[in-house]
């Protein structure tokens, strides 16, 4: 007892040792900040992790510090290495997060090679944030600085024995464990364990960053949620709600299915809903004038970037806000899965699917195969090469084109069903000098004037293309008699969406609502019985991603799994239910859980046949996925 007095009053031991450890936990809260500065907390967000969670982050943050110093033995060495990481990760989350519009989460080194590939057609600004992050790496050096002086002084450090160095390994083990089990996987840990919504800012925001990942890291193991209170008889009890849905369309003769074709367009996203561009040129006089058409707005999981997220959910009706952490076609097995590839095999038709790039990105390749298309076709199935300035993206015009010879190489003796994701009007938006800008927006943007006339340009040659692909398929109905459905809907706005949206235009949650809601349109080349439909309360007609196929299979007259006919008798209660806060009523305003209970049965109804369908711990009724069982 004595001798621990004797060290409490020691000027050695508070200078050489409790010193050096409390600077290193002072650089541990820079490490945090910068992280969260990186994410675009808001400052109501930021000020809400106190008193519990920024310290909890910082803590986290100093786990490493504390892991390097049991290799090192130096805080000055632990600290400066741990500061410079959390730098280069706080620079990376931020422009992940400015150009995908989601956090750097774990699951994303599985997708580091599109990334990188993504990463270098955009140009990386140095805006005021950036430099920020940057700059508080001094004060951390400045930090790691003061500790060698205080550690060694002009000495070099010391050879220790054994015995003193597993001391030093116990220490901070033990305060790793300490930190970690007491602020994440205690009974009553600090952080709520499950946290997770259908926008990642809820989590990241909320709880802070270091913190959101270490649940998103959990989720790893076992990606898909499963909803609370469910059971495998709930989700034949929800599909039963629907047994009374009456389509649209009459179902039609296995000899009149039409052929589909389903089209993922880059990026396609109307800014009338979020600023008044004060364009001179109409950039969507097709598309929103289309006759024989539906016209709407498809709701995308994710803000700014997440292609492969909405063409998960477009092509499987199952929605990520039980896979709040994954990039699909990197975490799912999709051998045998329900989709509308499955579904429209069982009616018998031939399917494909193509891509104008390459075949690595999302591992398309295997994933589509897995899904269940007869064939897949990349770039070098695209032979025109014709594209926009100096923009390496192949325009749709020509991928239209490209595509329309391997739709007339499907077999004449069934339906035909092509999957398409266009390339055009991938970001950046700064590739072609300004002469080259076929439309421009009058309204002052600063910075991102120059992105936004490319980028209307680019959804006028969209839009132009479109009117192009309706004419090729009514000459093939004009020659052939070969009736086609054609939907198309944009897979997410482009990544700058936030920083130029009128913030007044909406309240928090509507306004990202509307960043969310990218156009649909449904036409076809022989009298569509539901052309001109639009939402009586809502004006912008939107609906679920996960609900646009059920929404085609209905319009183009096909029998109805029990799971689609679900989608399509919910529409009319919760049209959109993975975006926003909580989901959307048929008025498009939003609802959170616990308003309306019969609105909130239909919603947890859906979750319940999700993970029926795709659940770990489910057993799958295929009866409510197929037409045959």
């Amino acid at each position: 007892m004595q001798r621990f007095l004797n060290t409490l009053r020691s000027r050695d031991f508070w200078l050489r040792r409790f010193l050096p450890f409390a600077l290193a936990v002072a650089a541990a809260f820079i490490a945090r900040y910068q992280l969260e500065l990186s994410d675009g907390v808001t400052p109501d967000f930021l000020a809400g992790q106190w008193p519990l969670y920024a310290p909890l982050n910082a803590l986290t943050a100093f786990c490493l510090t504390l892991l390097l110093f049991a290799l090192s033995g130096r805080w000055a060495l632990s600290t400066g290495l741990s500061g410079l990481l959390f730098t280069v990760l706080a620079l990376v989350n931020h422009y992940t997060r400015d150009l995908h519009g989601t956090a750097l989460m774990p699951q994303d080194i599985l997708n580091i090679a599109t990334a990188a590939e993504v990463m270098g057609s955009y140009t990386l600004r140095v805006t005021r944030q950036v430099v920020t992050i940057g700059l508080l790496f001094l004060p951390v050096l400045a930090v790691a600085a003061a500790q060698h002086f205080l550690q060694f002084g002009r000495q070099k450090a010391p050879r220790i024995g054994w015995k003193r160095r597993l001391g030093r390994w116990a220490g901070c083990a033990a305060g790793m464990f300490v930190i970690l089990y007491a602020g994440y996987f205690a009974p009553f840990a600090i952080k709520p364990k499950s946290t997770y919504g259908w926008a990642w800012q809820n989590t990241y925001y909320t709880y802070g960053y270091l913190a959101g990942t270490i649940e998103s890291a959990g989720l790893l193991m076992n990606p898909i949620i499963q909803p609370e209170n469910y059971t495998d008889d709930a989700a034949a009890a929800a599909a039963a709600k629907a047994d009374g849905y009456t389509p649209a369309v009459t179902t039609v003769d296995e000899q009149e299915y039409p052929d589909i074709i389903l089209i993922l367009s880059e990026s396609f996203y109307d800014f009338d809903l979020v600023t008044d561009t004060q364009a001179d040129a109409d950039v969507m006089a097709v598309t929103k004038n289309l006759p024989n058409s539906i016209y709407g707005h498809t709701v995308s999981p994710h803000v700014g970037g997440g292609t492969n997220s909405s063409e998960y959910e477009m092509l499987s009706s199952n929605s990520l806000m039980l896979m709040p952490s994954i990039t699909p076609f990197n975490w799912l097995n999709l051998y045998g899965a329900n989709s509308i590839v499955s579904y429209l095999d069982e009616l018998g038709y031939a399917s494909i699917a193509a891509h104008p790039y390459t075949n690595s990105n999302y591992r398309r390749n295997s994933a589509w195969l897995a899904l269940g298309f007869d064939e897949v076709y990349f770039e070098d199935s695209f032979p025109t090469e014709e594209y926009y300035g100096n923009r390496p993206y192949q325009t749709d015009s020509a991928s239209y084109r490209d595509f329309a010879a391997l739709y007339e190489a499907m077999p004449e003796d069934q339906p035909r069903f092509g999957f398409l994701v266009s390339i055009q009007s991938h970001g950046d938006y700064d590739m072609n000098d300004a002469s080259l800008d076929l439309v421009h927006a009058a309204t002052d943007y600063g910075e991102y004037d120059e992105l936004m006339d490319e980028y209307l340009s680019c959804m006028y040659m969209t839009d132009r293309a479109f009117a192009e692909l309706t004419e090729y398929f009514t000459e093939v109905y004009e020659q052939t008699g070969r009736k086609v459905i054609v939907a198309m809907a944009g897979d997410h706005a482009p990544s700058f969406v936030s920083h130029v949206a009128d913030k007044s235009i909406a309240p928090e949650n509507d306004l990202q609502l509307l960043e969310r809601s990218t156009p649909y349109i449904i036409w076809a080349n022989y009298p569509l019985e539901n052309a001109g439909q639009t939402s009586e309360t809502d004006p912008l007609n939107r609906i679920d991603m996960c609900t646009l196929a059920p929404v085609v299979a209905e319009q183009a007259g096909l029998p109805l799994t029990p799971f689609y006919r679900y989608l399509l008798a919910m529409r009319e209660y919760a049209p959109v239910y993975t975006a926003g806060n909580d989901y959307m009523d048929a008025a498009g305003v939003t609802r959170e859980f616990g308003e309306d209970a019969a609105l909130d049965e239909w919603v947890h109804g859906y979750f319940a046949l999700e993970y029926n369908n795709i659940g770990t711990h489910a057993r799958r009724n295929q009866a409510l996925f197929s037409l045959n069982g």
